[in-house]
C-alpha cells in the first residue's frame, strides 16, 4: 500500500487534481460497504474504475489540446 501512496503523491506533485474525475462520496461509501462482502473483487473493480476515469480524463485533455498526445 505504501508503494501505491508514494506513486499517487509523486503524480500529484506534477499534475493538477481535477474534481471532475474523482470518486463521489456516495461511490466511496458503496465501496466501503462492498469491501466487507467481497474485498478482492471490490479492489479489482476500483482499479478498473480508476482506469476508466483516467482514460476519460486523457481523452478530454487531448480534445482540449486539439488531438495532441498527452
Amino acid at each position: 500500500m505504501e508503494k501505491i501512496r508514494k506513486y499517487v503523491e509523486r503524480f500529484f506533485k506534477t499534475h493538477k487534481d481535477n474534481m471532475k474525475y474523482q470518486i463521489y462520496t456516495s461511490d466511496a461509501m458503496a465501496v466501503a460497504k462492498e469491501m466487507r462482502i467481497n474485498p478482492l473483487e471490490t479492489v479489482v473493480t476500483l482499479f478498473d474504475y480508476g482506469y476508466a476515469k483516467g482514460y476519460r480524463a486523457a481523452m478530454a485533455e487531448m480534445k482540449k489540446k486539439g488531438g495532441e498526445s498527452v
